[in-house]
């Protein structure tokens, strides 16, 4: 059983890796490419080029978690209910958790983005990477694992629960 939950636990990861990559590509190429637009809901910040990446990544992740970490769609299972299920928790995870702690890191507490940004002027790789550059990837870094153990319980227990 340990094994088990331990396999699904690297699976997991492993689909998250990809995830990121994926997130993080689509919202870098799509702010390179002038996605910068923010509208507020309930006094939430939302940038269309993130809403767009993670959507991205949320149908990756259904994909992979349901055929490969988790299994399930090897079994008899009603699809629809089973999708339903998956946007209840992943919007929960993406939407709220995440959004939330972005919009904290990236609009809220900007003395620790100004200070991720310092290390990265005093290592001198600003010339390579701007400022809005890494103040955009650190929030969402530490969005996204701030909703990583979310995910995997809503998953692993609801689901995709044999």
């Amino acid at each position: 059983m340990k094994e088990k939950v331990y396999s699904q636990a690297a699976k997991f990861g492993i689909v998250g890796i990809l995830n990121t990559l994926i997130d993080m590509l689509v919202l870098n190429l799509l702010i390179w490419a002038g996605f910068t637009t923010v509208f507020t809901v309930l006094g939430q910040k939302f940038l269309v080029a993130n809403i767009i990446s993670v959507s991205i990544a949320i149908v990756n992740s259904f994909i992979l978690n349901r055929f490969w970490a988790f299994g399930t769609a090897k079994e008899k299972s009603d699809l629809l209910y089973e999708i339903s299920k998956f946007l209840v928790v992943t919007v929960i995870g993406m939407f709220i958790i995440h959004q939330l702690i972005f919009n904290g890191i990236y609009y809220q507490f900007t003395g620790l983005t100004d200070f991720v940004y310092s290390i990265v002027s005093a290592l001198h790789l600003d010339t390579i990477f701007s400022e809005g550059f890494v103040k955009t990837n650190f929030a969402k870094i530490i969005a996204i694992f701030g909703s990583l153990v979310w995910n995997f319980i809503g998953y692993k227990f609801f689901v995709f629960k044999k």
